[in-house]
């Protein structure tokens, strides 16, 4: 079991960096992708339509948890908000 675990920590490790690394560089709100060119920011429930949003394509990485790569976005928003969207799929870029 402990084994597993430090395998699962060593693999996730990218996505963990990676995040941290955005953070100290102002990306602090999560966002979530809703479908039909909406996004969600999880920390206020705000919600952004796509001519309203940027997005940058930062980085990929395999998620051990989910089994399968998982790609990190760059989100600025038109009111100034800065988060990150991890996704399963490259969103379209703004």
């Amino acid at each position: 079991m402990k084994s597993t675990l430090l395998k699962i920590r060593k693999l996730n490790n990218k996505i963990t960096k990676r995040v941290i690394e955005l953070q100290d560089q102002g990306y602090l709100y999560d966002f979530m992708y809703l479908g039909k060119e909406r996004f969600l920011c999880l920390q206020d429930s705000a919600c952004f339509c796509a001519p309203d949003v940027s997005i940058k394509l930062i980085d990929q990485a395999y998620d051990q948890f989910s089994n399968c790569y998982k790609y990190i976005h760059a989100v600025e928003t038109a009111s100034g908000c800065k988060g990150l969207l991890l996704e399963e799929g490259i969103l379209p870029m703004a």
